[in-house]
């Protein structure tokens, strides 16, 4: 099975106060990071930005850059339109699958996606569950779900989770999860720049 992965760029952080793709987090940005993190474990990254305006941070030579088609619409238009891109572009097959995240999770790292992956036999979504809470931005979607995904977004849904909730979802909580994750790190996300602090120390502290 192929994986690729696309990394949401688009956001306008306005919780953050500050473009967080270009945020500062050991020796790199965010964006810079996760990338780097995601070419060790899938082909190909794709980072999905909001407009061509919208300028990035450098990135690894091997990562790769989309334009939203659908402005504002949420993350299942960005979701559908790299299903469709690594279909028609890179030859995905319906069995293969991609990772979608954002660029605000400076600590997912490339043993938690393989984790993930191991849990995709016999599903096609692998949807991880932190505090009750479903994270479609750190999951992993196979190519087939493309037709479903369109339909859904011609009914006006905008959350991953409705693709997931018509899916065959395999949800990862509890110890199940905790066993990919044992620092409890891999799904922050930063909203805020409280957040931000907290993962700065966090890194210090190792």
């Amino acid at each position: 099975m192929r994986l690729g992965a696309l990394i949401l760029a688009g956001g306008r952080s306005v919780r953050m106060g500050r473009p967080k793709e270009w945020l500062p987090f050991g020796g790199e940005t965010l964006l810079g990071r996760i990338g780097r993190t995601l070419l060790e474990v899938a082909a190909p990254v794709l980072v999905l930005a909001r407009d061509h305006e919208q300028e990035l941070p450098p990135l690894p030579a091997a990562v790769g850059k989309l334009v939203d088609q659908r402005r504002d619409a949420g993350p299942l238009a960005g979701l559908t339109q790299g299903l469709d891109h690594l279909a028609t572009v890179h030859g995905f097959a319906a069995s293969d699958a991609v990772l979608l995240t954002a660029c605000d999770l400076p600590f997912l790292d490339a043993g938690f996606v393989r984790g993930l992956t191991r849990h995709l036999a016999g599903h096609d979504v692998v949807l991880p569950i932190r505090d009750g809470q479903e994270e479609p931005l750190a999951a992993i979607y196979r190519l087939g779900l493309r037709a479903a995904a369109h339909e859904l977004l011609q009914r006006g849904a905008g959350s991953p989770r409705a693709l997931a909730a018509a899916a065959t979802t395999c949800r990862l909580a509890g110890e199940a999860l905790a066993s990919l994750d044992p620092s409890g790190r891999c799904l922050w996300n930063l909203n805020t720049q409280t957040d931000y602090e907290r993962a700065g120390a966090a890194l210090a502290d190792g």
